[in-house]
């Protein structure tokens, strides 16, 4: 098959990665899959088996050879059912109609998702959110990961003091649920717990974060190794993410690293984690604070929920999706 998936951006992100790895498993199984996209390749993500084409969808060379086309942002669909004629899919990496800082945009929303496609959805709650709102039909096929990227460490440390807690996602995307997380955290640090707070993000600390907590380490843009070493060096994983959030990937790639995580309880975080990780309500920020200081204070806690992660971690498979994503190919290509 030739397949081409159309790309909003190259910027880094894990909405992105996940594009890159889809692209790059069908490519070694003998396919032909050509990424459509205005930026130029990624530099931070090594492309070995498929083509890039840096291009509009107006003016792409790939897109009319193509079987098989892959819209993967809300905003490429109707591109792509302009200039594509034949079995068009929509990767959904979470239902964007859902998040509020996309209200100015919920008409032009809608219209894409109410297109002919055929949905991709990566997590069985996202699939049954498109369900729901009569986007059909739904093929879940499941998160790209492969586990050797995020091994443990031969021996994680229980014991450092202070212990650091790790805090990732964009301040300014609700959904992330960072506002209450360094809500929690600055209770935390009044109860006299001692801990560093290290922030990774995609954007820089803006003065409203800074003045609701200030991170003791602020880090931007970091690549998928510097995120292995940010995952060992840190004691403590809070994923305060909202059920909207089609999937955490932080929390996997921590899990399959052995760090300990306490998550926001959602259907996401059930699905990635299940037993492996400690939970509080939702926006919880009280119930947030008093988990975060039982698991800073109790190494044994710590070191089971650690144990656990890695083979929690191990059913998600690059190579189970590329499976899923051949058959709703072959099926939509058969008369």
């Amino acid at each position: 098959m030739n397949i081409v998936y159309i790309a909003a951006s190259s910027d880094i992100s894990g909405g992105q990665r996940v594009i890159f790895q889809q692209s790059e498993a069908l490519a070694a199984r003998g396919h032909g899959v050509t990424i459509v996209c205005p930026d130029p390749p990624p530099s931070w993500f090594p492309l070995q088996r498929t083509r890039w084409e840096t291009s509009s969808v107006e003016r792409s060379q790939a897109l009319p050879e193509a079987d098989i086309c892959v819209a993967t942002y809300w905003t490429t669909v109707l591109p792509a059912m302009s200039h594509f004629s034949g079995p068009l899919f929509h990767l959904c990496q979470g239902y964007e109609a859902d998040f509020s800082f996309n209200a100015p945009r919920l008409q032009d929303i809608k219209t894409a998702y109410a297109q002919q496609t055929r949905k991709l959805a990566i997590s069985p709650h996202v699939a049954q959110r498109l369900e729901a709102a009569g986007h059909t039909p739904v093929t879940c096929v499941g998160q790209t990961f492969d586990p050797a990227e995020f091994p443990p460490p031969r021996q994680r440390p229980f014991d450092r003091h202070p212990p650091t807690v790790l805090l990732i996602g964009i301040f300014e995307a609700e959904v992330k649920g960072i506002r209450e997380g360094l809500s929690a955290l600055a209770c935390l640090r009044t109860s006299r717990t001692p801990f560093h707070l290290h922030r990774i993000s995609t954007w820089p600390p803006s003065q409203e974060e800074q003045s609701l907590f200030p991170a003791d380490a602020y880090r931007t843009r970091l690549s998928p190794s510097q995120m292995v070493r940010a995952y060992r060096d840190a004691d403590l994983l809070i994923g305060p993410s909202h059920p909207e959030e089609g999937f955490g990937l932080p929390v996997l790639e921590a899990l399959s690293s052995g760090l300990p995580t306490l998550l926001s309880d959602t259907p996401g975080h059930r699905h990635i984690a299940g037993p492996a990780a400690e939970y509080f309500p939702c926006g919880d920020i009280s119930g947030l604070h008093l988990s975060a200081k039982r698991l800073l204070e109790n190494r044994r806690l710590r070191a089971e929920l650690s144990a656990k992660g890695p083979g929690q971690a191990a059913r998600f498979r690059t190579a189970d999706v590329a499976d899923r994503l051949i058959d709703a190919f072959t099926k939509a290509l058969t008369p």
